[in-house]
């Protein structure tokens, strides 16, 4: 029995989270570069064998459906599954971006400083709700 590892896919920055090993809870990891080597990179940052599943966020729009960035999340998640063999959900993700920066916020950290963490702390919130649901 693996961990389950989360991305929030971004095309400069790519925040990674997974679960403790009792899948209880979310934990950041990191963050990876997007761009056209973004599936690789993040198969080289986790620990791919001790992840059974890949929970992704997919940006739906307000309204449920996908806009450019979702497609953009889909062909991602394509890669990535073709690359490290593990199953794949795509996961609703819509406002964890802004949730994350409002957290943040409440921290007084500064715009760079919540720039640099929002990737990871979206991809720890996007996990943790996804946990939640179970």
């Amino acid at each position: 029995m693996g961990r389950i590892a989360a991305i929030d896919y971004g095309l400069k920055r790519i925040g990674l989270a997974m679960t403790d090993k009792e899948k209880k809870i979310a934990l950041p990891v990191g963050l990876v570069e997007g761009g056209k080597k973004a599936a690789m990179n993040v198969v080289q940052a986790l620990p791919i064998k001790e992840v059974e599943l890949l929970l992704i966020g997919l940006p739906l729009l307000m309204n449920g459906q996908k806009g450019d960035m979702a497609l953009l999340v889909e062909k991602f998640a394509q890669d990535l599954e073709t690359i490290a063999k593990v199953p794949i959900l795509l996961w609703d993700e819509r406002l964890s971006s802004k949730q994350a920066d409002s957290m943040l916020r409440e921290i007084s950290l500064n715009r760079k400083a919540r720039s640099e963490k929002i990737d990871i702390m979206a991809a720890t919130l996007l996990l943790q709700s996804y946990l939640n649901s179970l």
